[in-house]
């Protein structure tokens, strides 16, 4: 079995209590106007924290051309019954399925409707790593693989009835498990840059806990022009620095012996897509995410330690991610609640519901 493949297999035995598993897709067009994020889900709560587990599809459409509906998001939640690992190295839900090299299914609720059939090929031959090296041996509470990385997806999305052609869409594929969620995480992923053609950019900033004593982990995955930085790596990640200056903004800052990066990512404020999710021993964190997003950054260099830094080269995206996770709600965004399928209408009085509830 290729390595792809063995890295998407189900990390759940079918009975552990207080345990999640997520297979996602991030699907962006060449256009950089629309994308789509794909999610095939499954949760056990831990025991004494109530509720059955389940499995969920989760999808959400962005489209920042349109004025009527920039972003839709939906979620369809089965019973854990409905869950199956594939031979394959796939897994299927009730009649959605992700397979090597395809991805196809649908949700629908409240009115609006999303479905795919999406074939993806291309990319690196196995797994990648974003991180510092020695990350997936240690015993985290979330664990992740880049299973799919630089992939181009080919298909159809239909949102609403408007069946979409995706042709040469950027993107990528993740399998992430574990038993306990992170409480903060910032995530922006940008695959195409106008300048240089070979440039990638991906920055995961994560705490575990909002807790003092538990510090922010940076790193930060840069390729220009062929070369892949190292401010991902010990010990350049302890000079990294990421921040939310503003909703829907993102600064970040890194720095090696030779070469240095600054940069910038924002969305538009109404293409964000909000989600609950949910810890197995009961505590939600509430995600935010454009897939729509843009980013600047500026490079600078410099041939040895004790010299001046100068600029060299500045990269424009053309398609990107960014998504927050956090305990508390973003100013303006309006969250699928954990037992939810859709955002909350407004209610009788005409008044926008509340951004969180029971669903």
């Amino acid at each position: 079995m290729p390595s792809s493949e063995r890295a998407n297999l189900p990390r759940w035995n079918g009975q552990q209590r207080g345990f999640f598993e997520i297979w996602f897709l991030v699907v962006l067009d060449p256009g950089g106007d629309r994308a789509w994020w794909l999610r095939y889900t499954l949760f056990t709560p831990a025991p004494g924290s109530g509720g059955e587990p389940r499995a969920t599809l989760w999808a959400a459409a962005f489209d920042c051309a349109s004025q009527d509906r920039p972003a839709v998001a939906l979620k369809a939640i089965h019973p854990a019954s409905e869950f199956t690992a594939l031979r394959s190295g796939g897994v299927r839900i009730a009649d959605s399925e992700l397979t090597p090299g395809h991805c196809h299914g649908q949700v629908a609720s409240g009115g609006h409707s999303i479905a795919w059939d999406l074939r993806f090929q291309g990319g690196h031959p196995g797994p990648v790593r974003r991180e510092p090296r020695g990350t997936g041996l240690l015993p985290l509470p979330t664990q992740v693989a880049h299973v799919h990385d630089d992939v181009l997806f080919d298909g159809t999305v239909t949102v609403d009835g408007e069946r979409i052609d995706v042709k040469g869409a950027p993107g990528l594929q993740k399998h992430l498990w574990g038993y306990r969620r992170l409480e903060e995480l910032t995530w922006l992923y940008c695959p195409r840059f106008r300048e240089d053609d070979d440039a990638r950019l991906e920055i995961m900033a994560v705490r575990a806990k909002r807790k003092r004593g538990h510090p922010q982990v940076s790193p930060i995955y840069l390729r220009t022009q062929g070369t892949e930085h190292t401010f991902h790596e010990m010990p350049n990640m302890l000079f990294t620095r990421v921040t939310s200056p503003a909703s829907g903004e993102l600064s970040f800052r890194a720095v090696s012996a030779t070469v240095a990066v600054e940069g910038r990512a924002w969305c538009d404020p109404r293409t964000l897509v909000g989600y609950a999710y949910r810890d197995p021993t009961g505590w939600d964190v509430l995600v935010a995410q454009s897939d729509v997003a843009r980013c600047e950054v500026q490079l600078f260099s410099r041939p040895h330690p004790f010299a001046a830094w100068k600029a060299t080269h500045k990269l424009t995206s053309t398609v990107g991610a960014l998504e927050f996770h956090g305990p508390d709600p973003m100013p303006g965004v309006r969250y699928i609640p954990w037992d939810g399928t859709v955002v909350p209408d407004e209610d009788a009085s005409g008044e926008d519901a509340p951004a969180l509830g029971t669903g």
